[in-house]
């Protein structure tokens, strides 16, 4: 949900997102949404990728929306993400290189494999 998309990149980089923001974060919600249905076989998105689906698409915006970003007062790029018993730091001293690292981290390759359908 864009909600979620929203918070994550809030509790990323401390952006807001503005409602000036919303049609660009709605298409790349839609399109990395279908590209996990069609890489899947599946019609609807599964539990399980909702996680996948919110982070590619905060990290999309994030990669888009850079120089907005990093231009704005007050930027805190986190120094680690946690995910269940997983961390992952965020290398880099300056804020723009964390930043990188924040988008790299988002927008890694995940295995979507164990969920795809054949086709028949």
């Amino acid at each position: 949900m864009l909600a979620d998309v929203r918070m994550l990149i809030k509790a990323s980089v401390g952006y807001e997102v503005q409602d000036i923001d919303l049609p660009v974060l709605s298409y790349i919600y839609s399109d990395v949404e279908q590209h996990i249905k069609n890489d899947c076989n599946v019609a609807e998105i599964p539990e399980g990728l909702q996680t996948v689906l919110d982070e590619l698409t905060a990290g999309k915006f994030l990669a888009l929306q850079k120089g907005v970003i990093l231009a704005a007062d007050g930027l805190d790029v986190v120094k680690s993400i946690r995910e269940g018993d997983t961390t992952v730091e965020i290398g880099g001293t300056t804020p723009e290189q964390r930043y990188d690292a924040l988008v790299q981290v988002l927008t890694r390759e995940r295995d979507l494999s164990c969920y795809r359908k054949f086709r028949w």
